[in-house]
């Protein structure tokens, strides 16, 4: 797992002095198509999951991440990120980059929609390396603006290089998250290699959470059905052997009659 990453000096500016508003909404109303919110929402469940006992991991989206002090412009908005050796994890309304003791995001998802897609891949892309975000990863839920649906860019000596694929079916390696992943359909699913498992989103758990109840009651009802079983074996053999001795009984009865 990648070490947390520091901005540049030069994305920080201490000096300035006069009070700044970093406004954590634009008042703009946010529209996004169902396989693009339904992805986002269930990226951030799968790795607050994922995260939730690391006291220094830090997940959030669609939240303004200010990295130069001073400067309200000089502001990103990810879809989804991950910041590793975080302050604290506590919420936040936005994320300022020098009150943050200059620990960038390890790890920032975008979701490609038309409006932003080419800004995504260039002008971002460029702010993310600069940043010293350690992977950038690009995710298409409608599979029309990226082939394969994903595609990833991680640090190496200050500049992104691409991220291949590591196995079949187009399974990726998030160096600085320890986990792999990949797109299924409108869905970036993430996958833990160390307890081979596949994270779960919201609607998964819930299922899971319901399979396992069922499970449990079915057992609980072979339970009964047996113990019912053992009860009724147990007053048929006393049963019988009321009968037994009532028979002995009568027998012994028959032998001084006789």
């Amino acid at each position: 797992m990648a070490a947390p990453s520091a901005a540049p000096d030069a994305l920080i500016d201490p000096a300035a002095e006069q009070p700044v508003e970093y406004p954590y909404s634009d008042g703009k109303v946010l529209m996004e198509t169902d396989p693009h919110a339904r992805s986002i929402i269930d990226m951030r469940v799968q790795l607050d999951t994922h995260f939730q006992a690391r006291q220094d991991a830090y997940v959030a989206g669609s939240m303004a991440l200010y990295y130069r002090q001073g400067d309200p412009a000089a502001v990103v908005v990810p879809d989804v990120f991950v910041v590793l050796g975080a302050v604290h994890k506590q919420a936040r309304k936005s994320y300022l980059l020098w009150e943050e003791g200059g620990v960038a995001p390890s790890f920032v998802v975008e979701v490609a929609s038309p409006s932003t897609s080419r800004r995504d891949a260039t002008s971002k892309r460029a702010t993310y390396e600069r940043m010293g975000v350690h992977e950038y990863w690009r995710f298409d839920p409608l599979g029309e603006l990226i082939a394969g649906r994903l595609e990833g860019w991680r640090l190496a000596g200050g500049r992104y290089e691409r991220v291949r694929a590591v196995r079949a079916a187009g399974w990726h390696r998030s160096e600085a998250l320890g986990l792999e992943l990949r797109a299924e359909r409108w869905l970036l699913r993430f996958h833990d290699p160390r307890q081979g498992r596949d994270m779960l989103t919201h609607a998964e758990f819930s299922e899971a959470l319901q399979a396992t109840a069922s499970q449990r009651d079915e057992a609980m009802r072979e339970l009964d059905k047996a113990m019912h079983e053992r009860d009724e074996a147990v007053r048929e053999r006393e049963e019988a052997s009321q009968r037994i001795r009532e028979l002995e009984a009568r027998l012994r009865l028959s032998d001084k009659s006789a």
